[in-house]
């Protein structure tokens, strides 16, 4: 996947996720919530416009996805996403 086709994946899942709280209420609050927060913080990393926060919380993804091996211990999430 390119760095453009993340994004507009990315912008999909925060619409669809704040739609999903307008929509549905306090049944799925949380779990759109969720899918918000994580989504917001990855298209900040896109756009180069990090918060601390951003920093660790994808600090931490990218060590626990080392750890099961799914990305190499010199890979991030991002340095898998082809630029284009």
């Amino acid at each position: 996947m390119n760095k453009s086709a993340l994004q507009a994946y990315v912008e999909g899942e925060i619409n669809l996720a704040a739609k999903r709280i307008i929509d549905k209420g306090a049944q799925s609050d949380e779990i759109a919530y969720g899918r918000l927060t994580v989504n917001l913080s990855l298209r900040r990393i896109l756009v180069e416009a990090p918060t601390p926060e951003d920093l660790g919380l994808w600090g931490g993804i990218n060590d626990i996805l080392q750890q099961l091996g799914i990305l190499d211990s010199r890979e991030t999430v991002l340095s898998v996403v082809d630029e284009v």
